[in-house]
C-alpha cells in the first residue's frame, strides 16, 4: 500500500470558552495521489474547520494531520508554513483581495 498525501487519524477541533464548541470530531481521512476528493454536507457541519485542518491553516486540537507520512503534531509554525508552501495548494472560499489593486 502506498503513502497517502494527506492523512488524519481521529482529528477533532474543540473551541473551548464559556462554550463547547466541537467543529470537528474524530475525523479520520486518506487521500491518495491522483484522486479527487469532494468534501460535502449542510452548512455548519464542519467541512471548512476539515478543510483548515487538512491544509495546516489551523491546528487539531486531538488527533494528527500527516503529510506524506510525516506528522505535523507536534511542528512549530514557521515549520508548519513551510510544509504547506512545498505541498499544499488551497482557494478560499471568501478571497480578501485589496481593493485598491487591480488585475492590471
Amino acid at each position: 500500500m502506498t503513502q497517502p498525501l494527506i492523512e488524519t487519524r481521529a482529528v477533532s477541533r474543540i473551541l473551548n470558552g464559556d462554550i463547547t464548541v466541537t467543529l470537528v470530531k474524530e475525523a479520520s481521512v486518506r487521500i491518495d495521489a491522483g484522486q479527487f476528493v469532494s468534501i460535502t454536507g449542510p452548512s455548519g457541519s464542519g467541512k471548512s474547520s476539515l478543510l483548515y485542518l487538512l491544509g495546516l491553516l489551523d491546528r487539531a486540537t486531538i488527533g494528527d494531520v500527516l503529510i506524506k507520512g510525516q506528522s505535523t503534531s507536534g511542528l512549530s509554525d514557521d515549520s508548519l508554513a513551510t510544509l504547506r508552501l512545498q505541498n499544499i495548494g488551497f482557494v478560499f472560499q471568501f478571497h480578501f483581495l485589496l481593493p485598491e489593486f487591480t488585475a492590471l
